[in-house]
């Protein structure tokens, strides 16, 4: 009696996950918990070694800290390495578990087609257009209770912020470090690898959703979440649609770099969380969010398709 076994191709077209019976998505979720702990160890690590090499005594704790909450180049390696070690490299790495071999850079839509450089331009302008929504947001994330510890922590995080932003010479160290790493690193990790895996077993709409809200929550600014998760649905969104994450690398740093320009030219702009009584352009706010959605409405009925899936072909021996 014939019985039917995969194909050596068929083997190979299955991840090591599937191989073992992990769900695809929930191992993207694990990985990023683990992601940003190792992120926290390694980052720390490294900020500590540093401070250690530039005071006199490395067992003199008070001096350690002291380099740390005063060298604006420190902090940002600090954040740097964790970026490239953790979100770049380490994703890539569990990549090679969660997608077959020969499938991998596709798999993370790590690409290029005779479409991106469009899309390039459609990410540029939905990023840019959709500022007035996130201020929306902002103001809406507003009304949302946030426990007091966390508030202190981010108020502690903004202020360590606006003194490296207000340091001088930092553009174009901001740029580098705030704009260009986070773009490459962040979506790697969360438009690359989280994103695919979420489509894989639950489907497009829940992995663009999904992964927008775990980038928002990510930057552990709860003031913030609901416009940080609106930009990670964007761009979530876009990399779908151009099947390359490069278009949402631009985006990122379109938003990120921009954020750092304004906050080095205009100080005083760091730090202002809207408050429920805050007075918004409201005509210019939804003038701006019916032009972003009639656009999201274009590129939707021209581009989007949701993905055919086969089975594995399988032989007779």
């Amino acid at each position: 009696m014939k019985s039917t076994t995969p194909s050596d191709s068929s083997v190979l077209s299955v991840s090591w996950y599937e191989r073992h019976g992990f769900n695809l998505g929930v191992m993207a979720i694990i990985w990023v918990f683990l992601a940003l702990i190792a992120f926290n160890v390694i980052g720390g690590l490294v900020g500590v070694v540093a401070a250690m090499m530039m005071v006199d005594n490395p067992g003199d704790i008070s001096a350690i800290m002291q380099v740390l909450s005063e060298q604006t180049d420190v902090f940002f390696w600090i954040n740097t390495t964790g970026q490239i070690t953790v979100f770049a490299l380490g994703s890539l790495w569990v990549t090679r578990l969660a997608a077959p071999k020969g499938q991998r850079k596709s798999f993370i839509r790590l690409q290029v087609d005779s479409d991106t450089l469009k899309f390039v331009g459609w990410a540029i302008v939905l990023t840019l257009i959709s500022y007035p929504t996130v201020i929306f947001l902002g103001w809406l994330n507003a009304f949302l209770p946030v426990p007091d510890w966390m508030a202190e922590m981010q108020q502690s995080m903004d202020d360590m912020i606006a003194k490296l932003l207000g340091a001088e010479n930092i553009l174009w160290m901001g740029l580098f470090h705030i704009g260009l790493v986070p773009s490459i690193c962040e979506e790697i990790m969360y438009r690359g690898y989280v994103q695919r895996s979420l489509e894989k077993s639950w489907g497009v709409w829940v992995a663009i959703i999904v992964s927008g809200f775990i980038f928002g929550a990510y930057h552990l600014q709860m003031t913030r979440v609901l416009p940080l998760a609106a930009l990670g649905i964007l761009f979530a969104y876009i990399t779908y649609l151009s099947n390359s994450i490069i278009p949402a690398m631009v985006a990122h740093l379109v938003n990120n770099g921009g954020q750092v320009i304004l906050s080095t030219l205009y100080p005083e702009m760091l730090n202002q969380d809207l408050a429920p009584e805050t007075e918004l352009p409201w005509f210019g706010i939804v003038v701006a969010m019916v032009i972003l959605f009639s656009l999201l409405t274009i590129l939707h009925k021209r581009y989007f398709r949701l993905p055919v899936y086969t089975e594995p072909e399988t032989t007779l021996e």
